[in-house]
Order: C-alpha cells, then structure tokens, then sequence
C-alpha cells in the first residue's frame, strides 16, 4: 500500500499531480490548507494538501490459494479503515478543538440550526473544563445539557407584579412577524384572569388590517383601544389609561432602517417608566437575517425576545443562537393562529431536547 502527499496551489492543481501519478484508483484520505514554513510563509496563500492512499494492482493479483496473500491484504485493509477513521477524528478535531465524544453533539447541534461558531464555542469551552475520555455517553450527555440550560438561561415572561405599578408592555419587531396576533394572546391570557384593568394602544397606523384586527380583539375582550400617530399622543394615551394595570402597546414594523433617537418608537419607549419591551421575531428566519434585525434595534438593551411561527419552523437553533449572540432571556413561542391558546412560556427541558434530538424534525408536543 502507497501512502503519498500531493502540495498545490490549489486542490484542483493537487488533484491532477494525484491523478497523473496514482490514477483514479486512489483514495483520498485528507485534504487541508498549509502554509510554508518560515517566516515570509505567514504573507503567503495557503496551499493545498492532499493525502491519499493506493494499493499497487500487481499486488492485489493473488492466487487462489495464496492464503498468506490474502492474510496480508485483509490487514492492509483493516489498518487501511483504522488509519481513514483516525485521520477523520483528526481532522475535526483539529478545525474545532474538540475532543472526539463532543463531536456528534456537535453535528447535532447544526442539524437542528445551531450556527457553527456558536456550537464550537460552547463544546470548545466544555472541552477545556472536562476530561471526557472516561466518561460514559449518559454522562456526557447530562454535562451537555446542563451546559445548554445554563446558555439558554432563566425564561421569563410577563412580570405580574402589581407593586411596582402600572407596566407598559412593547411589542417591536420587523413587519409580518406576528405582532398584532400575538399581542392579542398575551392580553387575551392576562384578561381571562379577570382581576387586572388593561389598556391597548396600537401605532402600527401604516397597516389597516392591523389596526382593525386589534380593534376586533379589544371589542370581544371588551378592553378600550387607542390609536396614536406620534409620541406626543402615547403622553395624552399614558393619562387616559393611569388607572390601568398593564398597557400593551403594537408597535409599527420597522424594516430595512436602523432606529435612532429621532424615531417616534424612540421617543415612546423613552417615556414609559416601567416597561417591558418584547422583540418579536419569526422562527422561520435565517440567522443573518436575525442580525439585521438586531442591529436595527441595538439602541434598546433591556428586552425579551418571543420566538413566532414556530409550528412552520424546521429547526429550533435559532433561539439558542440569538440568546448567545444577545445575552437576553427568551419568553414566549407561538405555535399558531389560534387567541389565545397558541402561546406558550418557552420551556427550557423543551428546547435543550430539541437541539440536541437526533431527528430536528421530530418534536415534542
């Protein structure tokens, strides 16, 4: 058996000095970028390093009965399948510095929509900390979950909490991500209580069917509605309501454009002394598309986020990479359409099972 190295400039370059001198035959066993030694090495673009291995056909052309041949062929091949297995746990090892029974947690945790950074980061950092080597596949499994409730974090909901006096709820977040919708659960839940005096206010004046859809909601809760314009109508709002316990208030979608202080939405928050600011976003959004909306929304620090539409979500990993990413604690989930009853405190055992399950699309009820 022939084991050899092939170095180019590209894997393309490296490939064809593999092919002309071994044939098509040869299997690779590894591929990965190098650098050439020394100091100028630093300035210059990594090659590329192919290693694969061959088995000389006149080698492999055995009598019938030449056991011996046979015995040594059958060893080749077993040392061959040890030597791939072991290159194979190198090579990851070696791009994430992870020891090799973190690593099907790893690939886990990316099926079900963990960003890769992040989930090398929490194993990486696990990694360091524990010596998994001995321990059985319960046990690290057990670590790792306890690991992932710590990321996740305390879940928090709404804060009822009367003695601190009357909350002002925001919703904020881009437009179609369910807002109204769920506003309309969140107060549906707290009205069915019976016991607290509650206020609507919507600014999302540039959709009709929002403004609508909240009035058909305030008519059958029979909770009073206020449409406001500017900051200047939530101060006038504010007094009509000073004797409600909670007041929600709709927010208008804010797309494509970060918020400044010049904002109406700005200017409202800044107002409310004791409030509570929910950033509403969809399950079935793409990370990147996540950190656009972060940003447009930096200004604000203190908030929660609710995570919508996850009954049409195919992965869950989103909500443990904004939590990672933000620091801020996660609440509520929406399952569907249906006020108020698709809405739920996120559950923390829940979710842990969801990002690491083997099948992301099996899901717990």
């Amino acid at each position: 058996m022939i084991i050899k190295r092939y170095i180019g400039l590209t894997a393309y370059e490296a490939m064809n000095q593999l092919k002309r001198e071994l044939g098509s035959d040869a299997v690779v066993l590894n591929t990965r970028k190098i650098r050439q030694k020394g100091f100028l090495g630093l300035f210059k673009k990594p090659m590329v390093e192919i290693t694969a291995a061959y088995e000389s056909k006149k080698n492999l052309v055995l009598a019938p009965d030449d056991g011996d041949k046979i015995d040594k062929v059958n060893s080749e091949l077993v040392a061959l399948k040890s030597m791939v297995e072991d290159i194979s746990s190198t090579i990851i090892k070696n791009e994430l510095e992870i020891s090799r029974e973190l690593q099907g947690y790893y690939t886990r945790l990316l099926n079900n929509g963990v960003d890769h950074s992040i989930a090398t980061s929490i194993l990486r950092e696990l990694d360091e900390q524990i010596d998994f080597s001995d321990k059985d596949e319960q046990v690290i499994e057990d670590i790792i979950k306890h690991t992932i409730w710590e990321y996740i974090g305390q879940i928090q909901p709404i804060s009822i909490d009367n003695r601190m006096g009357q909350k002002i709820i925001f919703l904020i977040g881009p437009t179609g991500v369910g807002k109204t919708t769920t506003l309309a659960k969140l107060v549906a839940k707290l009205a069915m209580a019976k016991k607290y005096r509650i206020g609507l206010v919507t600014s999302d004046t540039y959709r009709i069917a929002a403004v609508e859809q909240l009035k058909i909601y305030s008519d059958i809760l029979g909770l009073p509605l206020e449409i406001i314009y500017n900051s200047k109508d939530f101060n006038r709002t504010l007094l009509k309501f000073k004797d409600k316990d909670f007041i929600f208030v709709d927010t208008a979608g804010q797309n494509h454009r970060k918020v400044s202080k010049e904002d109406e939405l700005y200017k409202m928050m800044d107002t409310a002394n004791n409030k509570e600011v929910y950033l509403v976003l969809s399950g079935t959004t793409n990370l990147n598309v996540l950190k656009s909306i972060l940003e447009q929304y930096s200004f604000i620090e203190d908030y929660k986020i609710i995570f919508t539409k996850m009954d049409e979500a195919r992965e869950f990993g989103n909500m443990l990479n904004l939590k990672y990413l933000t620091s801020n604690p996660l609440s509520y989930m929406t399952t569907g359409q249906n006020v108020p009853d698709d809405i739920n405190v996120v559950d923390r055992d829940d979710l842990i099972e969801w990002l690491i399950g083997e099948d992301p699309y099996e899901r717990s009820s």
